[in-house]
């Protein structure tokens, strides 16, 4: 919830690109990224961190890791 499921989401992986494309096409709000993420959890962009209560960052940015 923190960071939105567009983010979370990793629509430029390959298990994302092997879905079907009516799955894709589907996977308009939270409710339907979830279900697509709980089913296929290479569907989720790593790494997730929770740095703080209210920062989270999702994905790797070297100069966020600097």
């Amino acid at each position: 919830a923190t960071v939105g499921w567009e983010k979370l989401l990793n629509r430029k992986g390959t298990t994302w690109r092997k879905l079907d494309a009516a799955i894709q096409d589907c996977t308009v709000d939270a409710a339907s990224a979830k279900a697509v993420m709980l089913a296929n959890p290479s569907t989720i962009k790593r790494p997730v961190i929770q740095w703080t209560a209210t920062r989270v960052t999702v994905g790797f940015t070297p100069s966020e890791w600097a």
